[in-house]
Formats: structure tokens, C-alpha cells, sequence
């Protein structure tokens, strides 16, 4: 049984189809918060409705698994969890009930940029996560991906429909290395089924794009509109003025001026080059993701 934990975000809903359609059998462990959670799963997904800061619940979704895989995030949560809470602190918690309840394997999903000094408390709370995980005892792998591609294109055409332009933070000329969700969830599965990928940390970037060029790719495919920035200064002020009322609308801030800065991007070509049979999706295929 493999345990895909935050199994209702968008690499979790790819990954755990991505599994069941295979013929492994799947066990989901989600708050069903942002995404509801269904009564029952696919052929051969069990759904557990479970929050990382319960012991008993991590210990009930990892009971008879072999593998997990970690896919949540407070990054993105509006309410409910941050990345201290859930990337770290959550990962944490479910080190502790995987090691006792028999886990044999963990592939930990992480960021580029992952550090104990990094500028962002989310890559701090990630790099943490992966230095825990290297001492648990398990068998683990580490995934490092750019920035998901396909939560961009939604996030930046969200203002599209109803007021015609798509978002753009910051001057949007700053390569990004991005990963698509197709592509992470491909090589999870490899590192589930390819032992030779245990004790490894692996950085996968799908394709490198100005956050212009996305828009750019967005309009063409809608067939118009126009592009609305934030500017370099309004993200600072945001990034510290937002905090007391919106702490997500601050990470998003701080995030965007750390992609600014260039350190988003990164050279992928020698990992993809390892692993030649894991597809590479390009920004087209992002505009119209499988469902």
C-alpha cells in the first residue's frame, strides 16, 4: 500500500491517479478542506480524512502502508496550516508515526532553494523536513521541483474571465525554472518503483520562463486580454504589510520578490538527462492540464 499524503492538491490528484491506473493500490490522507474530499476513491484508493497535527490521525493513514509519499504544503493555505505547521512540523509527525508503524520508503517532496538560510520560511520549514528525513532510519528520496507550472497559469488567469488581464508579480523578466505536474508525479512514481533512487536528492525543472512569457503563452491561448502587474515595491510593502491580516497574500509577496531575485531558476538538464524516460511537459500543455 503507498500512502500519498496532501493527496487532494494538484500533484497529490495526478500522482494518485497516476497510481491507481497502474493497479497499485493507493490509500489518500487529506483534510479535505481545500478540496473536498469524496465517500469513496477510484478503484483501489482508499480515502482517510486526516490532519497532520494529530498523531492518531497520521498513525491510522500510515497503518499497513510501505511507502509514503508527502505532497502537502501550508504554503498555499489560506487557513488552517502554514509551512511551519504543515512542511515541517507535519512532515515531523509523520516521520515519527511512518518509522514506528513499519514505513519502509518516504520520497518527500521539496522545493529548489530549500535551505536552513534561505530567505523564506517555507524553503527553511522544507529544508528541515529533508535533514529529518535523512535521519529517520527510512529509506527516503527527496524531490526538489521548480515552481509548479500549472498552479501559475491558474493563479495569474484567475482575473481573466472576469476583468480581462492575467497577473503578473514583479516585472515578470526574471527566468523561472518551473515543474509540471505531469512531470513531478512521473518521477515519484519512478522513485517508488526504482530502488536506485532511495538516498538520493533529486532537483527536477520541467522548463525554464519568464513569468512575461507565461502570460504571454495565457492570452494567446484566450485569445486576448492584457497583462495587470504588481510592482517590485508594492510586493515589499505587501510582503510585510499583509502579514497581520493575510499571511498567505504575505507569502505569496515574499515569495514573488524571491523569484525577482533570479534564484528560482536552475539548470535541470543534467538531472532530466538521468532519467531520460520521464516526460518533459512543455508551457503549452500547462494551458490545457489533463484533468
Amino acid at each position: 500500500m503507498i500512502l500519498v499524503v496532501g493527496g487532494t492538491g494538484r500533484l497529490g490528484v495526478r500522482l494518485t491517479s497516476d497510481l491507481a491506473a497502474a493497479g497499485q493500490p493507493v490509500r489518500v490522507m487529506a483534510r479535505g478542506h481545500s478540496q473536498p474530499l469524496p465517500e469513496q476513491g477510484p478503484d483501489g484508493v482508499e480515502i482517510v480524512r486526516g490532519n497532520l497535527s494529530s498523531m492518531s490521525d497520521c498513525k491510522l493513514a500510515v497503518d499497513g502502508c510501505e511507502q509514503v509519499v508527502f505532497a502537502a504544503s501550508g504554503f498555499g493555505l489560506r487557513r488552517g496550516g502554514t509551512p511551519r505547521s504543515v512542511d515541517r512540523d507535519g512532515a515531523l509527525r509523520l516521520l515519527e508515526t511512518a518509522k514506528s508503524g513499519g514505513v519502509e520508503h518516504l520520497v518527500m517532496m521539496s522545493m529548489h532553494g530549500a535551505a536552513a538560510d534561505a530567505p523564506l520560511e517555507f524553503l527553511r520549514m522544507k529544508f528541515a523536513a529533508e535533514e529529518a528525513l535523512k535521519s529517520s532510519g527510512l529509506a527516503w528520496t527527496t524531490i526538489r521541483m521548480g515552481a509548479n507550472l500549472e498552479q501559475f497559469v491558474a493563479s495569474m488567469s484567475q482575473p481573466l474571465k472576469t476583468k480581462g488581464y492575467v497577473l503578473v508579480f514583479g516585472s515578470g523578466s526574471t527566468p523561472v525554472t518551473f515543474t509540471s505536474t505531469a512531470d513531478a508525479a512521473a518521477l515519484v512514481g519512478r522513485a517508488l518503483s526504482d530502488q536506485a533512487l532511495r538516498g538520493r536528492t533529486v532537483e527536477w525543472g520541467s522548463g525554464t520562463h519568464s513569468l512575461n512569457a507565461v502570460a504571454a503563452a495565457i492570452l494567446r491561448h484566450a485569445g486576448g486580454g492584457s497583462i495587470k502587474r504588481i510592482p517590485v515595491p508594492a510586493l515589499h510593502v505587501m510582503s510585510v504589510g499583509a502579514r497581520p491580516f493575510s499571511p498567505f497574500m504575505a507569502r505569496m509577496a515574499a515569495a514573488a520578490l524571491w523569484m525577482e531575485s533570479g534564484a528560482a531558476a536552475f539548470d535541470s538538464v543534467a538531472q532530466r538527462r538521468a532519467f531520460p524516460d520521464i516526460p518533459v511537459s512543455g508551457l503549452e500543455e500547462s494551458l490545457d492540464p489533463r484533468p
